[in-house]
């Protein structure tokens, strides 16, 4: 598999946008794409971008900082090993200095997301909505009608019956679990499920909720 030409990650720094390989015009396509589809979750961010040893100049930058402008998102930091676009960041008042990733780090699209985690000790009853680029924990019930946007994992110690977007910054390592799963909406990453139309009596058991295949399955959630 091609390793993706962008990543996003959430950080406890912010958003950290990792750049692979391609034409810059092409990156920026791509960028501009992924910021699209998880707008509300980006929107207020400051970012810094990871290029490597790519070689980028003043206007190559000034082009991502209005591209994430549109996007409501502010370019503050270029993490690089090259010279050349170090200058460039200096120029246009951005930051390269650590802490940034390493060489190998800005390459690996497998680096961990944030290990933030928003703890609500309440019902989310309809009409409330819940948005970090973290993870969420809920000790109480979601009803429909009331959403959740993650970056990352949703844990519900309690009935999920309302709508779930999670992974929306690491997919990869996301998923969603509940005493009771039976949501609106339940989206992880880029795949998307509805609760069955057939409303009969079952018995409750906890279960988690993860992407397999590029489809949301099912389990039991216990102990293993």
């Amino acid at each position: 598999m091609a390793p993706e030409r962008v990543t996003i990650k959430g950080t406890s720094n912010g958003i950290v946008i990792t750049i692979g390989a391609g034409s810059w015009q092409t990156i920026l396509q791509h960028l501009a794409r992924k910021l699209e589809q998880r707008a509300s979750f980006f929107k207020g961010g400051r970012a810094a971008v990871a290029v490597g040893e790519r070689l980028l100049n003043e206007e190559e930058l000034e082009a991502l900082g209005t591209l994430l402008a549109e996007h409501q998102m502010t370019l503050w930091a270029v993490y690089s090993d090259a010279a050349e676009t170090q200058s460039a960041a200096k120029a246009l008042g951005l930051e390269i200095e650590t802490p940034r990733p390493t060489a190998t780090a800005a390459r690996a699209p497998s680096a961990r997301p944030t290990d933030s985690v928003t703890t609500i000790r309440r019902t989310l009853r309809s009409g409330q909505t819940v948005e970090t680029l973290g993870n969420v924990v809920v000790i109480g019930d979601v009803n429909p009608g009331a959403v959740i946007k993650a970056g990352g994992y949703v844990i519900i110690w309690g009935y999920l019956r309302g709508t779930v977007y999670a992974g929306a910054v690491s997919p990869e390592d996301a998923f969603v679990a509940a005493l009771e799963l039976k949501p609106v909406q339940l989206i992880i990453g880029s795949a998307i499920a509805r609760a069955p139309a057939d409303d009969r009596r079952r018995t409750v058991i906890p279960e988690i909720a993860f992407v397999q295949d590029g489809q949301i399955v099912a389990e039991a959630w216990h102990r293993k």
